[in-house]
C-alpha cells in the first residue's frame, strides 16, 4: 500500500505539469488565432483595401494620400512615401502594419519588426494578386467573409474585363509627372490595365514600377497614345500638359487625362479605371 500511495504521489506533479502546458499551448492558440485590433497602413492603396477587406474598423494609422473611402481621412497620419514616424507607431499601440512589396522599403519594415510590431507585406503587382490581398488582409479581420465575397467579386470583373479585351489600339506612355519625367514599367500593374484595353506600355520593358526616362526615348518610341495623370485632374494643369506634348508632335487627341486613384492604384476600383481608359481609347486603332 505504501508503494501505491508512493507512485500515485509522484504521478501528480506530472499530471500538473501536462495540464499547465496544455493551458498554455491553448492561450497562445487563442491569442494568435484573435484579429488584431490596431492595424497601420503604409500604402494608400492598402489602406483602401483594408476597409474592401472588413478591417476598417481596426485601422487607426494611415500614411499620407490614403483618401478613400472617405473616413480613412479622418484617422491619425503615420508618414508617407518616403518617411515614417516609428515613435507614432508606438504612441498608437500598433499591434499590425500592412507593408507594400515593392514599394515599403526592406529597411524600415525590419526597424518596425525591431519594434515588436508584427508586418505583413502584401504583393500588389498584377491584377490577380489584388483578389489574393484581400484575402490575406480578410485573415486579420473581424469580418473574413466581408473581405472574400469582395476578392470573389473583383475576380468575376476581371474575368468579364478579360473576355471582352479589344484588339490591338497601339503603344501608350503613362505619365507620372512631367518634371521628371517619370513613367511606369514592367512591375507595375499598368502594364497589364493597358492590355486589358488593346495597348501596349511603352516601358514595360523596364524592370521596376517607376522610373524617369528621357523626353528623347519618349519621343523616339512613337507612342500612339500618351496617358496623363493628374490628382486631382486640373484644368489649368491639363491644358499645360496637353501644350507641351503637342508642341512635340503628339497629336491633342491621342493625349488623354485619367484620375490615377482609379488607373493605377491597385484597388477594386482599377475595374473603373480600366472602363475609363478603354472608353477613352475605344475610338479605332490609334496605330499608323
Amino acid at each position: 500500500m505504501a508503494q501505491a500511495r508512493s507512485g500515485a504521489t509522484s504521478q501528480t506533479p506530472i499530471c500538473a505539469a501536462a495540464l499547465v502546458l496544455l493551458l498554455a499551448l491553448w492561450s497562445v492558440q487563442s491569442t494568435a488565432a484573435s484579429p488584431p485590433e490596431r492595424i497601420v497602413s503604409l500604402a494608400p492603396h492598402l489602406t483602401e483595401l483594408a476597409y474592401d477587406a472588413g478591417l476598417g474598423g481596426q485601422l487607426v494609422g494611415v500614411v499620407a494620400y490614403s483618401d478613400y473611402p472617405p473616413e480613412a481621412r479622418d484617422l491619425p497620419e503615420i508618414g508617407d512615401a518616403f518617411r515614417f514616424d516609428l515613435e507614432k507607431l508606438l504612441q498608437l499601440d500598433t499591434q499590425l502594419a500592412l507593408a507594400w512589396a515593392g514599394g515599403t522599403p526592406n529597411s524600415v519594415i525590419e526597424r518596425i519588426r525591431a519594434l515588436g510590431i508584427e508586418v505583413v507585406v502584401i504583393s500588389t503587382r498584377t491584377l490577380d494578386d489584388i483578389p489574393a490581398a484581400l484575402r490575406t488582409l480578410a485573415g486579420y479581420s473581424h469580418h473574413p467573409t466581408q473581405g472574400e465575397q469582395a476578392a470573389k467579386g473583383l475576380e468575376q470583373a476581371l474575368q468579364a474585363r478579360h473576355s471582352r479585351a479589344p484588339m490591338a489600339r497601339g503603344s501608350a506612355f503613362y505619365q507620372v509627372s512631367e518634371r521628371p519625367l517619370f513613367t511606369l514599367g514592367g512591375r507595375h500593374v499598368i502594364s497589364e490595365v493597358m492590355r486589358l484595353c488593346g495597348l501596349e506600355n511603352l516601358f514595360e520593358s523596364l524592370d521596376s514600377e517607376a522610373a524617369a526616362v528621357d523626353l528623347e526615348a519618349v519621343l523616339a518610341g512613337q507612342p500612339d497614345w500618351l496617358i496623363i495623370g493628374h490628382e486631382p485632374i486640373d484644368p489649368t494643369r491639363t491644358q499645360n500638359a496637353r501644350r507641351f506634348w503637342t508642341a512635340r508632335g503628339i497629336e491633342a487627341e491621342l493625349i488623354l487625362v485619367v484620375d490615377p486613384t482609379l488607373l493605377i492604384r491597385p484597388t477594386a476600383r482599377i475595374l473603373d479605371g480600366i472602363d475609363e481608359l478603354c472608353e477613352l481609347t475605344s475610338n479605332g486603332d490609334a496605330s499608323p
